[in-house]
């Protein structure tokens, strides 16, 4: 502590300002032609601006500081940028997009976009965000799932995953699309139901822009229910032959390099990270060690004015072991010797996805997009229960364990990859029509051995205590393979966009079709939406419905002795109703209320749980049999970084009941999942300009106790409040009347089973203070961010699940405590 404390005196002392550069292009948002002679203005400095080459191109030189720009050319709406961080020797790069507009100037003032409507394919229920925002924003780790779990609509299970539970869908309800490349999951630590994970593995320093949709979304996106996330990446630089930045933290270390391509035709940016958490775990006491490193780039080339060639990749390999805790303290036991099964979980991934894309602008109504991808996950999971005897103190602690007998489980090794052909065109004939159409064809790759060991149960039916019935079931190996062409997802699509009323009112129509060739499923999807201005470009009213269909995972289709009872599962369903209004106030002040319903049908439920009260009965069967209502209101309030300041006020409140589909309970409902009734998050920023300057004006007990800390003239300090209701779960019941072989020497002496109250309780409500710090010092032709992050202000302790011991007894496993971050990031 002391060494950081004299860091920080000796950068307080030394640091100075410098200057650094904007640098931008500016395009048509219809077609990508570029615009010539946009004029550019810097809103914090007097007479500071630039205008487009003749390449689309600007330059600004500006002190280093943060500032926002504004993009102006007749016949285009008006754009102002914010959040642009200008560094000492650096520049920083800004890419506009400008939409053709048709109001009449005479009687209409334009006004200046700040919210990058330019960029929103949807028009309603849609955030943008720019990498930024990511940085700075409180109790995110720099990981933009986290912040778009802040977001009105979206609700989280624990602080352990970034998962995105949008109006009541499930993890795996969300499309990610990355680079025009649709994939599984960005994170580290993913499986086939869910697409989140503890860590993203995009590197906040390469993200462009992020659209987030949470509903009624258009029909160039599916085979998903509730959510679409579209990632771009940003060019490398283009004017130098080198550049990069290097970061480290409690967490991992990293590194970008980035660069021109012959003499700037091109460019190319590389990532690359890895954790060192294993070397450090002893001195956390930490017993599950996650390991990870990712890579990502972008390579990119003007094959010429008209034709863009554009290759991104990402890459993840993850490694963690989690041993089960046998060492608990309980007081009711002191003295006692008992025995417990503990489990032991071995997890190996690896991840990846590439994919090139060209782009060509055919004419000034005419662009294409041709994008050929592959992406892979592999998972390599092994399960192994140990069997321990324990010896307690006279105070209930344990002093002694001794493992009896361990058994291997279950273990997989699965193999899942797409390769994909897309193809999408835009055809604009007029500036306030605007005609989508494309498919793509892709192609699956599927393998999977699993070993799932023996399983011996023992009923007592009749409460003689006998236990008369025992259901036995082998070792079993399962094996599924498809084979490179042999099964296929396809679709395709076509979206008509009008801008009607002088632009008031905005329509969009579109129609898909979706097809899965193993399951030999197809579905029809139409989509409208429309949005009328009831004052124009502040205030609007939006409506939108749509039919979605989502393919199930693929080891849904399977079952455990390989008899394809569930290959002709039906695809699940969704219709979504969404209404909306938003009023953008003066400033980058804006304002969103939504009501939605989501109806879900033929959501699969195991034929097990339809014979809930038989516990004997056994079935590998999925069943097309489920049917929920979600309905709700989302409030969302937004302020982008004007005059110093920012932050998001949300609010949801929602609803939903699943029709409960086992047999004797007829007529009965019970909540979701993923049902949260309230939840609320409030994020409030400041930047503090020449801070350190004027505290280098105050008398000397003020002055010099400063410098210990990390005060600059460029520093940004934020805090973000969540509250979530409890969530749902089954109550479940210690009996004797079932017993489990356990650790290959005896039945267990009960067995925790689910009450008939589905989902019936909930645990304690959610909620937790973070704040976050950023401060910049500049040097010559270099600079340093330093950043501190304490999650869990006031140590809330949140409860994530309980465990159900064999033994009778449950433990809480909690969420974060109070979890300082720091770091630091060099640029040069």
């Amino acid at each position: 502590m002391p060494r950081l404390l004299f860091f920080f005196l000796i950068i307080s002392t030394f640091y100075y300002a410098q200057n650094g550069i904007i640098t931008g292009s500016v395009t048509d948002a219809r077609t990508g032609e570029i615009l010539i002679g946009v004029n550019i203005i810097v809103n914090e400095l007097e007479n500071i601006g630039a205008a487009t080459d003749v390449d689309g191109e600007f330059s600004i030189n500006v002190p280093v500081g943060m500032y926002s720009i504004k993009a102006s050319l007749i016949g285009f709406k008006p754009v102002i940028k914010t959040d642009i961080a200008v560094t000492s020797g650096r520049e920083s790069h800004v890419v506009l997009t400008l939409v053709e507009t048709s109001l009449e100037l005479e009687q209409i003032t334009v006004e200046a976009d700040y919210f990058d409507q330019s960029l929103i394919e949807n028009d309603l229920s849609t955030v943008v965000l720019s990498a930024e925002e990511v940085r700075r924003s409180p109790g995110s780790s720099q990981d933009f799932q986290r912040i778009l779990q802040g977001m009105a609509g979206v609700s989280f299970s624990n602080d352990q995953n970034n998962e995105l539970l949008v109006r009541g869908g499930s993890p795996n309800e969300n499309l990610t699309v990355f680079d025009n490349i649709e994939i599984h999951s960005t994170n580290h630590y993913p499986n086939e139901f869910n697409s989140g994970g503890p860590i993203n593995m995009i590197n906040v320093d390469l993200i462009q822009d992020i659209q987030f949709s949470t509903g009624g979304f258009i029909s160039k996106y599916g085979d998903k229910l509730s959510s679409v996330l579209n990632v771009s990446t940003r060019e490398g630089t283009r004017t130098r032959d080198f550049s990069g930045n290097g970061n480290l933290s409690m967490a991992g270390y990293g590194l970008v390099a980035e660069g021109k391509i012959n003499g700037g035709e091109g460019s190319w940016l590389l990532s690359a990270r890895k954790s060192y958490i294993d070397l450090i775990a002893g001195s956390f006491g930490l017993t599950a060690i996650p390991f990870y490193y990712d890579l990502q780039g972008k390579v990119v080339y003007d094959l010429s004015d008209k034709h863009k060639l554009s290759l991104s990749g990402i890459y993840g390999n993850d490694r963690i072991d989690i041993d089960g805790e046998v060492d608990t303290e309980d007081a009711s036991k002191a003295g006692v010797i008992d025995s417990v099964e503990s489990q032991i979980i071995n997890v190996r991934q690896y991840q990846y996805a590439a994919g090139m894309t060209l782009k060509s602008l055919w004419s000034k109504k005419f662009y294409s997009l041709l994008t050929i991808s592959k992406n892979n996950y592999n998972n390599d999971l092994a399960v192994t229960n140990d069997f321990v005897r324990r010896q307690y103190d006279n105070s209930g602690k344990v002093i002694s364990t001794n493992k009896i007998t361990s058994k291997d489980m279950y273990s997989e090794v699965s193999d899942n990859g797409e390769t994909a052909f897309k193809a999408e065109f835009v055809y604009s004939p007029e500036h306030w029509a605007e005609l989508s159409f494309g498919g793509a064809i892709k192609f699956i790759q599927y393998t999977t051995s699993q070993n799932v060991a023996a399983d011996s149960v023992i009923y007592d039916t009749n409460g003689d205590g006998l236990f008369e019935t025992k259901i036995f079931r082998p070792d079993v190996l399962i094996d599924y393979k498809f084979d490179f062409f042999q099964h296929n997802k396809n679709y395709f699509f076509v979206n008509q966009k009008l801008k009607l009323l002088n632009e008031r009112l905005i329509l969009n129509l579109g129609l898909r079709y979706d097809t899965f060739t193993y399951s030999q499923q197809s579905n029809l999807s139409p989509r409208v939406s429309a949005s009328y201005y009831i004052v124009p470009q502040l205030t609007s009213l939006s409506f939108a419905y749509g039919e979605y269909y989502q393919t199930q995972a693929l080891p849904l289709y399977g079952d455990r002795y390989q008899t394809e009872v569930n290959r002709y599962l039906g695809n699940s369903h969704a219709r979504h109703f969404v209404a909306g209004l938003e009023h953008i106030f003066d400033k980058g002040l804006k304002l969103n209320l939504e009501a939605y319903y989501k109806k879900y049908e033929d959501l699969p439920f195991s034929e097990e749980l339809i014979h809930f009260t038989d516990r004997t009965f056994r079935s590998e069967r999925q069943l097309n049999v489920g049917e929920k209502d979600v309905y709700g209101i989302d409030l969302q309030v937004q302020q982008k970084l004007v005059d110093n300041i920012y932050g998001t006020v949300s609010f949801s409140r929602m609803w939903s009941e699943v029709e409960d589909p086992r047999i004797g309970y007829e007529g009965n409902s019970f909540v979701s999942d993923y049902d949260f009734p309230y939840v609320f998050t409030a994020i409030i920023g400041k930047r503090f300009v020449n801070l350190r300057s004027d505290l280098d004006d105050m008398p000397f007990f003020i002055k010099y106790p400063s410098m210990v800390l990390p005060f600059s003239d460029d520093m940004e300090i934020s805090l973000r409040w969540r509250y979530a209701s409890g969530k749902p779960y089954t109550p479940r019941e210690f009996v004797g009347y079932e017993r489990h072989w356990e650790g290959n020497t005896r039945y267990s002496r009960g067995w925790w089973v689910p009450t008939a109250d589905i989902n019936g309780s909930r645990y304690p409500d959610y909620h937790r203070l973070d704040l976050a710090f950023n401060s910049r010092y500049n040097f010559e032709n270099w600079n340093l961010v330093v950043f501190l992050s304490i999650q869990n202000l006031y140590n809330h302790k949140n409860i994530a699940f309980y465990i159900y011991n064999s033994d009778g007894t449950t433990d809480n496993v909690y969420q974060f405590s109070i979890l300082p971050v720091a770091g630091l990031e060099i640029e040069f």
